[in-house]
């Protein structure tokens, strides 16, 4: 069924090769995990653990922002939400090669929204909007 379902999106123009995705996961998909998914499909939208931006910021950024180049097409998950603070952990996503900036607003867990980011923000729809609107500014969109 799944392979029927592809094939009629791939008949209607649908671009469905990032049909299937491996969400980020805390403590779960690091780059050793990410690779070994790779190994299992060339066609899987691939995410990074989420990453705080003061863990990119005030942390080490080479350690977190580390990737195999198989991994691609890879997306760099940041939690955050302060606009400006986005937008410079984006652009640091950027340098270090990912194909997509993902922002966290779903993450449930209470030691994510005591930081004010994750589940909470989707109360907050207009900085949200704004959080988005400073990460895309420096983003240079590319297809993988």
């Amino acid at each position: 069924m799944v392979a029927e379902a592809l094939a009629e999106g791939l008949a209607a123009g649908d671009d469905a090769r990032w049909r299937f995705c491996v969400a980020p996961m805390m403590e779960w998909t690091d780059r050793h995990c990410r690779y070994f998914h790779r190994q299992l499909s060339r066609h899987a939208r691939l995410y990074t653990e989420m990453v705080t931006t003061g863990a990119l910021l005030q942390g080490d950024p080479a350690r977190h922002l580390r990737f195999n180049a198989a991994e691609h097409p890879v997306a760099l998950q940041i939690g955050g939400s302060e606009p400006d603070d986005l937008a410079r952990a984006a652009r640091l996503g950027e340098a270090a090669g990912y194909d997509e900036i993902n922002l966290n607003c779903g993450c449930p867990s209470e030691r994510v929204q005591r930081g004010s980011f994750g589940a909470c923000l989707m109360a907050e729809p207009g900085l949200v909007a704004d959080c988005v609107r400073q990460c895309a500014t420096p983003w240079r969109f590319r297809s993988p």
